[in-house]
C-alpha cells in the first residue's frame, strides 16, 4: 500500500490521535504528516514593475491533531501544550536549520487540516519594508526554477513517545494568523524538510525524538534577470521614493 493510501486510511479512521500509556510510558500511535503543496512565489520588480523574479516559496504540510482528553492529560503530565516544528535545508551535503515554530495543540479543531508557510529569500524577508521596494536588496534579481515534491526516506505514520528532552537553543516564534516567514538566504537550491516534536511553550523543552514529515521539496535551478531600470540602483541604502511605505494620508479623499 502506498504512502498516500495510508495516510488517508489514517485519515479516515482517527480524526484526532489519542494518547495511549504502554509500560508506564505515555505515547501516540502512528502520528503521520505530510508536504501535501509547493509553489513559487512571484515578485513584480522594477521602477514600472516591468519584470517578474521570485520572492520565495510557500508550502504548506498536514498537522496531527489530539484529541481533547490527550491534549488535557499532556498538559497535566508534562506541561506539553503544542507541537513545534523545524524547517531545514540540505544543500551539498550541508543541512542548515532554518527556523522553530511551534503551533498550539488547542488551536487545532476538526476543521484544521494544514499549515502553510512562506520561505523567502532574504532581500524579502528581512522585513515589509523590504518587500515593498522596486529594485530588490542585495541585488537579488532571482528567478526560481522548477519546484519539485519528493518522497523523503524513512518518512512514515510512526508512534510517538513522550520522554523529556532537551530544551530548544534557539527563537521558537508561535504561529500566525498570517503565513510566517523565513529566510532561506540568498540562494534557495536545496532540499527543504519539517521534522516536529512534541513541545512545552513555556519551558522550551521538547518531549519526543523528532519526527519527520514526509515528502520533501527540491529546487535544482535558479536564474538571474537583468531588470534595467534597477542598474545602480541600491535601495538598502536609499529607497526610492516610490517604494516608500503607505501613509495614512494617501487614503485621504481630495
Amino acid at each position: 500500500m502506498s504512502k498516500l493510501l495510508i495516510f488517508f486510511f489514517l485519515l479516515g479512521c482517527t480524526k484526532f490521535y489519542e494518547v495511549e500509556k504502554k509500560n508506564g510510558i505515555y505515547l501516540v500511535r502512528q502520528v503521520y504528516s505530510e508536504i501535501d503543496s509547493a509553489k513559487n512565489i512571484d515578485w513584480k520588480i522594477g521602477r514600472k514593475r516591468e519584470e517578474t523574479i521570485s520572492k520565495g516559496m510557500r508550502f504548506s504540510f498536514t498537522l496531527p491533531k489530539i484529541d481533547d482528553h490527550g491534549r488535557t492529560l499532556l498538559k497535566k503530565k508534562y506541561g506539553i501544550d503544542s507541537w513545534v516544528y523545524r524547517i531545514s535545508r540540505e544543500h551539498r551535503g550541508q543541512t542548515r536549520i532554518l527556523g522553530f515554530f511551534y503551533y498550539p495543540l488547542s488551536s487545532m479543531t476538526g476543521s484544521t487540516k494544514n499549515y502553510t508557510l512562506n520561505l523567502y529569500y532574504h532581500a524579502a524577508a528581512v522585513s515589509k519594508r523590504f518587500r515593498l521596494f522596486h529594485c530588490p536588496a542585495f541585488n537579488h534579481r532571482a528567478v526560481i526554477g522548477k519546484i519539485k515534491i519528493a518522497d523523503r526516506p524513512l518518512a512514515q505514520a510512526k508512534d510517538m513517545f513522550v520522554r523529556e528532552n532537551n530544551r530548544i537553543p534557539a527563537k521558537v516564534s508561535r504561529i500566525h494568523i498570517n503565513p510566517m516567514i523565513f529566510s532561506a538566504g540568498v540562494s534557495m537550491v536545496g532540499t527543504y524538510f519539517v521534522d516536529f516534536a512534541f513541545y512545552d511553550s513555556e519551558t522550551k523543552k521538547r518531549y519526543s525524538e523528532w519526527n519527520k514529515v514526509d515528502n520533501t521539496i527540491v529546487i535544482t535551478q535558479e536564474t538571474s534577470k537583468n531588470v534595467s531600470s534597477c542598474v545602480g540602483v541600491k535601495e538598502e541604502v536609499n529607497p526610492l521614493p516610490e517604494s516608500r511605505m503607505p501613509n495614512i494620508r494617501d487614503l485621504e479623499i481630495r
